[in-house]
């Protein structure tokens, strides 16, 4: 068996089930028999901009997860040569877990728009060598761990439910859902274990941190098409848009306001805990 490359040895295609392993994998996707079954849906009756459209918006949420699992992956990998707490360790193999289940449930609906689920080639990140307290090693680790899961994966969280509450097709119902019961518990995981060791650090250190995250947030915000005039945000979504809204894919405007108030209402209190109070504003721009 050979996995599939496209003509440009650039992105792998997916395969869900390839081996006998496919009954363990099956098994974890539908958690253990109490997932609900993706419900029937059809094409068909869809302008065909909407299905390549919502095919696309599916891609992007497919690679989105696929990173997520190299990232979670490469932290409980860093979290154990760190000598983590066995509960935090096993508390991040399970978001492996969780990733990789988004996976195939994003591929499913790639798949169901007409889609072929692929995820672009890319080097493995490297684990630092020099863990030990006080090392830049250390720093680099811990620093990504604030980053993805208290950052990226809570805002992801919150995005997901907005997604949900905006979804009116049964199939994209379903699959946020699927999603979401899993996302919402990640960001929570991350605060937990930065807790054991960011409060410790000395001021430089957490206003280092700060600087990162900070970086982070506008990255975000980049990544979701911001910042955006005020008037486009308030802009009402044209038809194709309310569409994709319909099977769970946010207009940009919309993603931009969860946003903006998970940052204020959640992000800056919850990074304050810390002792990682951060110079950050997030708004509509003008």
């Amino acid at each position: 068996m050979q996995l599939g490359y496209d003509e440009g040895m650039d992105r792998i295609f997916l395969q869900r089930e390839a081996t006998r392993l496919k009954v363990v994998h099956r098994q974890r996707v539908q958690r253990q028999g109490d997932a609900d079954p993706a419900p029937a849906f059809s094409a068909a009756e869809l302008p065909a901009s909407v299905v390549s459209a919502a095919a696309a918006g599916w891609q992007r949420l497919l690679e989105t997860e696929y990173e997520s699992v190299v990232i979670a992956g490469w932290m409980t990998s860093a979290l154990a040569r760190l000598g983590a707490p066995l509960d935090v360790i096993g508390a991040f193999g399970r978001v492996v877990e969780d990733e990789i289940r988004h996976v195939d449930i994003c591929a499913q609906m790639v798949e169901r728009f007409g889609g072929r689920p692929s995820v672009p080639r890319a080097a493995v990140p490297p684990v630092p060598l020099q863990l030990e307290p006080g090392t830049e090693g250390e720093f680099e680790v811990l620093s990504g761990l604030v980053s993805f899961f208290c950052v990226f994966e809570h805002l992801s969280g919150l995005v997901f439910r907005q997604a949900l509450g905006a979804a009116q097709v049964g199939l994209a119902r379903w699959a946020l859902s699927e999603i979401f019961r899993d996302e919402a518990f990640h960001g929570a995981f991350g605060y937990e274990a930065a807790k054991l060791y960011v409060p410790s650090w000395d001021e430089a250190r957490r206003a280092r941190l700060g600087q990162r995250v900070v970086a982070d947030v506008r990255r975000f915000e980049q990544r979701l098409g911001g910042p955006l005039p005020a008037e486009a945000e308030a802009r009402p979504p044209d038809p194709e848009a309310e569409a994709l809204e319909r099977l769970g894919l946010l207009s940009t405007p919309a993603l931009l306001g969860t946003f903006y108030a998970g940052v204020q209402q959640q992000l800056l209190p919850r990074m304050a805990e810390l002792g990682v109070p951060l110079d950050l504003r997030v708004e509509r721009r003008a």
